[in-house]
């Protein structure tokens, strides 16, 4: 359940905010002021997901406000709630979740609530992807996700990566795994671990190659070590890559 504070200078107002909240049944109104200092003050008490907010109010500017919240406490969402349309740039400059006119309706409360909720899922599946990223590197293992499923996959144990339509082909020596990042996205995860583009579509463990094996027309096929798969070599890879295996 999300947790909401209202700022409005007016009692009417909040009163009709909170009773279209209550209605939905979904949010936990922890804090109501017609002091917006007193409301900034109770924030890190109160710890909302989203606060409503008055603009043309007279002791602050809900705009002044909305900064100060922003400054000391980014993680919560701001929803201005006024009756004039000439703050709208201003809201947008903010990066606001929404911006609703008065008289505020239930339809239109709902619609800001659920541009919270997608904004709140958003930031917990960039923490996670985070997260993530800053383990794959500490342990150097990745994670391949597969339907339901999450393998945790050494660098060392992978043979090839292979561009294959919207996805990759991740291929170990006795497993292949299908993973819905970009080569490019490997290609730069990979970059300092011994891991070379050897053709647009492919990126191989320079620790698994067995030979190069040339063909006609100068180009050049590579063998990888315990498994029978032969990866292509574009010709204006072929010096780097052979500088790089020291031939």
């Amino acid at each position: 359940m999300l947790k909401a504070v209202l700022v409005d200078d007016e009692l009417i107002a909040l009163k009709e905010l909170s009773l279209h909240l209550d209605t939905l049944g979904n949010i936990q109104i922890v804090g109501s002021f017609t002091n917006p200092l007193k409301g900034f003050l109770n924030l890190s008490v109160l710890k909302p997901d989203v606060v409503f907010l008055d603009i043309d109010m007279p002791e602050i500017s809900g705009i002044y406000l909305a900064e100060q919240i922003m400054t000391t406490y980014p993680e919560i969402r701001i929803i201005f709630v006024t009756a004039f349309d000439k703050y709208a740039i201003n809201a947008f400059e903010l990066n606001a979740v929404d911006y609703i006119l008065k008289p505020v309706t239930l339809d239109r409360i709902k619609m800001a609530i659920a541009k919270v909720e997608e904004n709140i899922e958003k930031r917990i599946v960039t923490n996670i992807n985070s997260l993530s990223n800053q383990y794959e590197e500490s342990v150097k293992k990745i994670f391949i996700y597969e339907q339901e499923n999450i393998t945790l996959l050494s660098f060392k144990d992978i043979y090839y990566i292979e561009a294959h339509n919207k996805f990759v082909r991740i291929r170990t020596k006795d497993n292949s795994y299908s993973s819905n990042h970009p080569i490019n996205y490997y290609n730069k995860k990979l970059n300092n671990l011994n891991f070379f583009q050897a053709h647009r579509g492919y990126l191989i463990n320079l620790d698994k190659v067995a030979k190069i094996i040339p063909k006609i027309n100068y180009s050049f096929d590579i063998q990888l070590t315990d498994i029978d798969d032969i990866i292509p070599v574009s010709r204006t890879r072929i010096k780097l890559l052979k500088q790089l295996l020291e031939l």
